[in-house]
């Protein structure tokens, strides 16, 4: 009973970092993204190398991490998280980045940025933005009902598939119970 605790445990534990790594790192993306977006209308060559610099470190650290994200969250979060991370996330920040990378190559070959191209960008990452919050409340939602879960215990409604949850003496309870909707349980890990 005590393995099962603490293998549950653990898992929480390994679901958490998780959760605060994806959300470090979406962040991290974002703001370089946009902080590469941002210098490319108007500032010196100089500049735009530093920021692009720093933005390609952003982008090789989050790609080495990403398959590692697709395995750990079907592990440990089975909500379809991996499928929605890439398909709402992965594949914006990509098309984005592309966009992004197109006009880095036109300012390289010395030509303007125009700001309604940059504005546009500076739109999509808003709302990449606005998903990326999503998915963290998300996950974040999941990981909190994991941890009242193994801290706490599961709650089990009354119904026959929950009955071995019940002990003898809830169930005569049952009888005498006039919602019998309103009736349920709480169960420890250990005792699930």
């Amino acid at each position: 009973m005590q393995q099962r605790f603490l293998g549950q445990e653990k898992e929480y534990v390994a679901l958490k970092e998780l959760a605060d790594e994806i959300a470090s790192l979406l962040g991290v993306r974002i703001f370089h993204m946009r902080r590469l977006n941002r210098v490319l209308p108007g500032a010196s060559a100089n500049r735009v190398d530093l920021v692009l610099q720093e933005y390609d470190e952003v982008l090789k650290h989050w790609n080495e991490r990403l398959p590692s994200f697709y395995i750990r969250l079907p592990m440990l979060a089975p909500d379809g998280l991996a499928q929605r991370l890439e398909n709402t996330m992965q594949a914006e920040l990509v098309k984005i980045g592309a966009s992004i990378e197109s006009l880095v190559a036109k300012r390289k070959a010395g030509e303007p940025v125009s700001k309604t191209l940059t504005n546009r960008i500076e739109n999509d990452l808003n709302v990449v933005q606005g998903r990326s919050i999503s998915f963290n409340k998300y996950l974040l939602g999941v990981m909190h009902s994991r941890r009242t879960d193994v801290y706490y215990g599961k709650r089990f409604e009354f119904s026959p598939q929950n009955f071995k949850h019940f002990s003898t003496w809830n169930l005569v309870k049952a009888l005498f119970v006039r919602d019998i909707n309103s009736l349920s349980v709480i169960r420890a890990t250990l005792d699930s």
